[in-house]
């Protein structure tokens, strides 16, 4: 009975051979050869995705921001609040000492926010030089308890508060100049309130 012809073994090695004179690299048939199917490696481990922190901010490079950068920020923080919310799916609950904290940090952002807009123009001898500040609160209750307003029980778009009023808010806003010291001026200041966008929008005139 004639011998059974080896087909496989002699053209594997002589694939082998070939392929290790292009790569450089040796190859066993014997171990890499299952029938005639090549064993293929296991992927590489996929590397752990990892979260980026977000930066924190304290009170003074919050002041040194530019209002648009300061602006976008506060708007992150407020989209990240709304996506907090407890076991039950409610919006976390706000107390009264945390909103009074809130209060005092938009104040302190919005008074500086105000001052770095007091620059001098020819308008300020007369006073009349407009200014203008766009801020954002977390939660409405931040705002009515910053401006001591009570809560309604329909939101309201626009009020007008005086001087005397911003300033027990916000205290004495002002910027010194070489020959003086810019003030806020008017019989007082625009409040524009959006309830649904949580944002709030001042606006009045200053001079010497």
């Amino acid at each position: 009975m004639p011998p059974k012809r080896k087909v496989h073994s002699t053209s594997l090695r002589s694939w082998y051979a070939h392929l290790k004179t292009r790569t450089g690299k040796s190859v066993d048939a014997e171990s890499d050869v299952s029938g005639d199917d090549f064993a293929t490696s296991a992927p590489a481990p996929k590397k752990r995705q990892t979260h980026t922190r977000l930066k924190t901010h304290t009170l003074e490079s919050l002041l040194a921001m530019p209002h648009e950068e300061l602006a976008a920020h506060a708007l992150s923080l407020q989209n990240q609040a709304s996506q907090r919310t407890n076991g039950n799916g409610a919006e976390a609950a706000w107390t009264d000492e945390k909103i009074t904290e809130r209060a005092k940090k938009t104040r302190d952002i919005c008074k500086a926010g105000i001052e770095r807009q007091l620059k001098w123009q020819p308008s300020c001898k007369a006073g009349t030089t407009k200014w203008s500040y766009t801020g954002l609160v977390p939660h409405e209750d931040v705002f009515y308890k910053l401006f001591q307003f009570e809560k309604p029980k329909k939101p309201w778009k626009v009020k007008k508060i005086s001087q005397s009023d911003l300033y027990e808010i916000l205290g004495g806003v002002s910027a010194s100049i070489r020959y003086g010291t810019l003030r806020l001026t008017g019989e007082g200041v625009r409040v524009n309130w959006d309830q649904e966008e949580k944002t709030f929008k001042l606006s009045g005139t200053y001079g010497l």
